[in-house]
């Protein structure tokens, strides 16, 4: 075997033929003795252009831990199937005008070949493909006991339509504003009757529940928890028309600030609320919004035009004007949002943008306030030297301070004149107030120069230099302070009290909001009050008019599953004339996809077929017409990993003792993009099929492990446009699919990202062409101490690294113990060896298995157990020691090469007396191939011409060459 062209190909087949056949790795029910282990990876849309080598890491990762946790002794289940609903295959199907299940299942098989190809233990008995009727049917099952139970419900949504195509677009099929097969057509945003899930019934669970995921990514558990947007605060009634329009705010500290409201542009009771003199405007600026996309919303300008109609605000009663915008969220609470430019960053944007109202109800404040303080009206100057743009500042002499001029303002003055004042009065110099520098803040402090406790409320105003020359000061001024000018660096570092740098950091980022927490102004009632404080009483206040309550608000929206689509599943409801929405009877399910179908555009063959929309009703028996809306995919994903415990049952959804024996999965593995759709879908399922006492489990993973992304040869994710993908089919023909396997674990970390490489897989390939060679012409040999203690040392390390996917750590393991193996073993290490190369490559282990007499698979042998007691890390450490002073040796007859052009001969090795034991002077002449002799440093016989013997120290020996 070692001494021919090895056929990998060859091999893979005979090996991969033989577990399938054998059901090697068969997954049993109820196995006694043994403790179940389900791992799992997100099952695959099977995409027509099938999988590349980034697929085969991922599925590399799975199929390691699924092969360790066989050979510990678990039951596995690790089975596989395939998300075949999908939009890629309607529209291929759109295109060749045929059937999407052609296409699907075509690339099913394609997919089966190629992770068969990989090695993969999956039990393929297993398989589930949730196009199939016998698994959507349960897809129907759940829609319809959810329904049962007021989840599923019917309202209308905003979505996108293309008047060419008169029909509604997927996200995806929106581009830049445009439908993707007509670019020349502007998507509009229709409100369409569409079908929810109410995931919102649970957001408080979900929200919770992520505390118990001790085994999920922190990453992940905080995407979900931001996602979910659990949010404690205030709903506030705004009357508008005498119809309560529910608002919903986290600051109603800040409600006395609300100048007006924006209803969301795809609400849809916008028009209720549009006068007729703005209607024109209004729809005008609604044909501008082309995406009902969340994150579009985000990246937009904030635009909005007034809607005609005013609110009544419920605690001054004054008229607010109500306005629509792009920028708010149609199902998020009532679809309305209050206005606060003075304290929101978005909606001070919007204010300036459109000349509304900025009140400032909330005061930035310093300090705490105190009984007997005195409170100050101030100002803040901040003025810039255009020559040299340094600020005019105070060095105070008596109290350190360093300071801009801060003044009181007097009598009459306004806070420009008084800041004109003030400048010249202690500085000499004369300037003219440009203006305000923002809203008033308050500081609460000691005055050291009055000797009083001060509340102080400052403007900061800025002023422009009306001469560089200053005019003489008076004695008392110039005995106070020093007139200084400072560069920006400066006032940051020499300020001595923070609150005097909000007039010049204004100046440089210029007029916002403020959005912290402080003292209420303009607030009827309520000043003085801290916000924290202001809350409690603004909230009595609203309850006691019956105007707004406390209340728990989430981000999370209720989950829109329509999909105006024919290739998903089809929603089981009938309409009739006389009974209105009626669920299909369990017996009559599955309502199938109908095959006979001809995709004529875009739109649904589904509204077209008469034969899948005519049914009789099941209550009245009069003539009714099916839903011809399909289920999101999403659906299929959010409980398939239950089916997998009983995926041939036709009479339920799932035998719950099975699912209780298996669920939850141990290991899930896939991508962290998932986080906050897959990952929170199928934990809500979870959640209601336990509430439906189906299941005994709150969450359906235990653990999970995010894989990173193999990219291609130039750093670039892999993609059949850019030319860059890495076929399995052409690695294995290349390397045989082992080297690969062992090279997309190897590489990193298998929770990072990283590219594809072809020297990378060749260096896998030439180690496993070195234990084919060891294997071939293996002779048994003796194991000493040293080799023992490497030997369980690895078996311990290496395991621990596999369980805790530490791959890349595990392989540099498996190469350190064959570099010992190597220099001679006896078979009973060797049969340990092969076991553990067995989870990465095995293919190979199991060729080497049986080349050694053995007929049973390596797949499913013991894993290897460590003897602590044969470990010795000191006999490691001097052997080690050893190694180094070869490789010590090494470089100083390179030096002497380098140098004299000739090399020494004879080697003397001075160690302690209590190493010399480990210097085997037979085998340092066999790896230096030169004479080689070892002294103990106090030997009287030892030969040491230059006294090396004299620098020796514990694991540092010294060396002589002559």
């Amino acid at each position: 075997m070692a001494d021919k062209i090895i056929n990998f190909s060859a091999i893979e087949k005979k090996w991969q033929k033989k577990w399938e056949s054998e059901k090697a790795f068969l997954a049993k029910d109820n196995v006694k003795g043994k403790k179940k282990y389900y791992i799992l990876e997100m099952y695959p849309y099977p995409s027509g252009s099938g999988l590349h080598m980034g697929h085969a890491f991922n599925y590399t990762i799975g199929d390691v831990q699924a092969r360790l946790k066989r050979m510990q002794g678990y039951n596995v289940l690790y089975p596989m199937g395939y998300d075949s609903f999908g939009l890629p295959a309607e529209n291929a199907a759109i295109k060749a005008k045929s059937h999407p299940k052609k296409f699907t299942e075509e690339a099913i098989k394609n997919y089966i070949r190629q992770q068969k190809e990989l090695g993969l233990s999956y039990d393929w008995s297993r398989m589930i493909q949730s196009h199939k009727p016998e698994y959507y049917q349960w897809d129907q099952w759940i829609f319809l006991k959810m329904f049962e139970r007021g989840l599923a419900y019917k309202k209308k949504a905003p979505v996108n339509w293309c008047g060419k195509c008169n029909t509604v677009l997927a996200n995806e099929q929106v581009v830049n504003g445009k439908c993707w097969r007509h670019e020349d057509t502007e998507v509009e945003i229709k409100h369409l009757e569409q079908w929810f899930l109410k995931i919102t019934d649970y957001a408080d669970e979900l929200y919770e529940g992520l505390n118990k995921l001790d085994g999920w990514p922190d990453f992940i558990k905080t995407l979900q928890r931001n996602w979910i947007g659990k949010s404690e605060g205030t709903e506030v009634d705004f009357l508008v028309d005498g119809n309560p329009w529910r608002v919903f705010t986290t600051r109603v500290d800040t409600l006395f600030g609300v100048t007006f409201l924006v209803v969301s542009a795809q609400h849809p009771e916008l028009m209720s609320l549009v006068t007729n003199d703005k209607k024109k405007e209004v729809e005008n600026f609604l044909k501008k919004i082309r995406s009902t996309k969340e994150e579009d919303m985000d990246k937009l300008s904030k635009e909005g035009v007034f809607t005609g109609s005013y609110a009544i605000h419920p605690l001054t009663g004054k008229k607010i004007p109500v306005w629509t915008g792009n920028f708010v969220v149609a199902d998020y609470g009532s679809g309305m949002v209050m206005g606060v430019p003075a304290h929101d960053e978005r909606d001070f944007e919007f204010a300036k943008k459109y000349g509304l109202e900025i009140k400032q109800v909330i005061r930035q404040s310093f300090g705490e306030a105190k009984e007997d303080e005195e409170k100050r009206f101030t100002i803040s100057a901040v003025v810039q030297r255009k020559s040299d743009k340094k600020f005019l500042y105070l060095k105070w002499k008596e109290f350190g301070w360093v300071a801009p001029v801060i003044g009181g303002i007097d009598g009459n003055e306004t806070p420009e004149s008084a800041a004109e004042r003030e400048v010249f009065e202690e500085t000499g110099y004369k300037a003219k107030a440009v203006g305000k520098l923002g809203l008033p803040f308050e500081a609460h402090f000691y005055a050291d120069n009055k000797k009083v406790w001060r509340h102080r409320i400052d403007q900061p105003i800025l002023l422009e230099l009306i001469s560089d020359n200053p005019e003489k000061l008076n004695k008392e001024e110039s005995s106070m302070h020093e007139v200084s000018w400072l560069s920006r660096e400066e006032v940051a570092k020499l300020t001595t009290h923070s609150y005097n740098l909000i007039g010049i950091e204004r100046f440089f980022e210029g007029e916002k909001a403020f959005t912290g927490f402080g003292t209420l102004v303009n607030s009827e009632g309520f000043d003085g009050l801290k916000s924290s404080e202001a809350k409690e009483h603004i909230i009595n206040a609203l309850e006691m008019k019956k105007l707004g309550r406390k209340k728990t608000a989430f981000r999370i929206r209720d989950w829109l599953v329509s999909r105006q689509r024919f290739w998903g599943c089809p929603i089981p409801i009938i309409y009739c004339d006389e009974c209105g929405t009626v669920p299909v009877p369990e017996k009559d399910l599955p309502v199938k996809l109908p095959d006979n179908v001809k995709f004529e555009g875009v739109e649904s063959p589904l509204k077209k077929d008469e034969k899948f929309l005519k049914v009789k009703c099941p209550k009245c028996g009069k003539n009714g017409k099916r839903e011809t809306n399909t289920l999101d995919g999403f659906m299929d994903s959010s409980w398939y990993f239950l089916r997998y415990c009983d995926p041939k049952n036709d009479k339920k959804i799932f035998n719950s003792k099975k699912v209780k024996y298996w669920a939850p999965v141990d290991q899930y593995i896939g991508g962290k993009e998932h986080a906050t759709g897959h990952l929170i879908y199928f934990r809500f399922f979870t959640k209601f099929l336990r509430d439906m006492g189906l299941l005994e489990f709150d969450e359906p993973v235990l653990n999970l492990f995010n894989q990173g992304m193999l990219h291609a040869y130039d750093g670039q994710k892999m993609s059949k446009s850019k030319g860059n993908v890495v076929l399995p089919e052409s690695v294995s023909k290349k390397f045989g699919i082992d080297a690969a396997r062992m090279f997309l674990v190897s590489d990193g970390s298998p929770d990072k990202d990283f590219n594809w490489s072809d020297k990378g897989t060749e260096g896998s390939l030439r180690f496993i062409l070195k234990v084919i060679n060891f294997v071939s012409t293996f002779k048994s040999g003796k194991m000493d101490k040293l080799k023992e203690s490497k030997l369980h040392k690895i078996i311990k390390e290496y395991t621990s690294n596999l369980d805790d996917f530490n791959y890349n750590i595990a392989v540099i393991k498996i190469r350190e113990l064959f570099d010992v193996l190597e220099e001679g073993c006896d078979r009973k290490s060797l049969e340990i060896f092969l076991k553990m190369l067995s989870p990465i490559c095995p293919h190979v282990a199991e060729e080497l298995w049986s080349k050694i007499g053995k007929k049973e698979f390596v797949s499913l042998e013991k894993w290897p157990e460590y003897d602590g007691k044969k470990i010795d890390i000191e006999l490691e450490k001097k052997a080690d020691a050893v190694d180094k002073t070869i490789e010590d040796v090494k470089n100083i007859l390179k030096i002497m090469r380098e140098r004299n052009g000739g090399e020494g001969k004879r080697i003397y090795i001075y160690v302690l007396p209590n190493e010399k034991a480990f210097y085997d002077e037979k085998k340092l002449g066999e790896r230096l191939g030169r004479g080689v002799w070892v002294y103990a440093v106090n030997d009287p016989k030892k030969h040491d011409p230059e006294g090396k013997s004299k620098k020796v120290k514990p694991g540092r020996p010294g060396i002589y060459i002559e």
